[in-house]
């Protein structure tokens, strides 16, 4: 694995790089701050006027954060602002917005571990996105909205990128997921009870690596990287932004990293959630 800083703009080949295990750190880039930037008006504006965003779960009882909660996800992910900030980001790493899909952005909420760790702020166990139905060629985002330590951010293990894990993921469908398990997210409060696909042996964290970024400095990377949440045992609550690219031709043409141990069978049931990058209209599946 390489880590490239501040070049994901300076490298065509990005996409195979990326497909590779390679990952990316960005901390120039005006798109992510400008994410950040709405991000905090946004969790002001859903917790009614609070600035202190980073002490929320001190403030109220978990079932009133757990709606605001909520409520911000909702309008973050279908607001038209943040759409135009994506393709604001493929413009600026000097990618064409006509070759790409995105999936619903989204903002992550992870106070701490002992207050609120399932459904709206789940601590997500090591996984691959590939193991929730992703494609082999999705590229993940993920940004601090604020700067982080060590042990608020998530972890990357690469030493895995390319060696299978025993997991649960050939028993899980992502259709059931969308249609049922998703929506009970506020549900779930003092202990996760939807099913996640999630290892099945020990995972060595020998090779974990956790970067602590600052607001609006951005990683990319594969979906196919082993990653979780770290779980938060700090004082203040955590914000985090991720969006997720879909290279068409790359889709069409079933490139991307190699699926070394996911066994979901209904992949295209998230495709749904595509939007073009160009014109944020729906992506109507690989007959389109």
């Amino acid at each position: 694995m390489n880590l490239y800083i501040n070049q994901l703009q300076k490298k065509n080949d990005f996409r195979n790089a990326i497909y590779a295990g390679d990952i990316f750190l960005n901390t120039d880039l005006n798109a992510p701050k400008d994410l950040c930037a709405f991000a905090r008006e946004s969790i002001t504006a859903a917790f009614d006027g609070e600035t202190r965003h980073q002490a929320l779960h001190t403030m109220m009882p978990v079932q009133e954060f757990i709606g605001l909660v909520t409520k911000l996800k909702g309008q973050f992910t279908n607001c038209i602002e943040v759409k135009e900030m994506i393709r604001n980001f493929v413009l600026e790493i000097g990618a064409n917005p006509g070759e790409f899909l995105f999936d619903v952005p989204r903002i992550r909420v992870v106070p701490h571990y002992d207050y609120l760790h399932a459904g709206v702020s789940y601590a997500y166990k090591p996984h691959r996105d590939k193991w929730y139905g992703s494609v082999d060629c999705q590229i993940n985002t993920w940004m601090p909205v604020y700067t982080i330590q060590p042990d608020q951010t998530m972890m990357i293990n690469p030493a895995y990128f390319s060696v299978p894990v025993k997991n649960s993921s050939a028993d899980w469908s992502l259709s059931d997921w969308i249609n049922v398990q998703r929506p009970l997210a506020q549900e779930n409060v003092i202990e996760e009870l939807r099913v996640h696909p999630v290892p099945l042996e020990d995972i060595s964290t020998a090779s974990e690596i956790r970067i602590a970024a600052n607001a609006g400095e951005i990683l990319t990377f594969s979906g196919s990287h082993l990653h979780g949440t770290v779980p938060n045992y700090t004082e203040q609550t955590r914000f985090s932004i991720d969006f997720r690219l879909v290279h068409i031709a790359d889709l069409l043409g079933q490139r991307g990293a190699v699926n070394v141990d996911s066994g979901v069978a209904d992949t295209e049931a998230g495709y749904k959630d595509f939007f073009h990058v160009s014109d944020f209209s729906h992506f109507q599946g690989t007959n389109q």
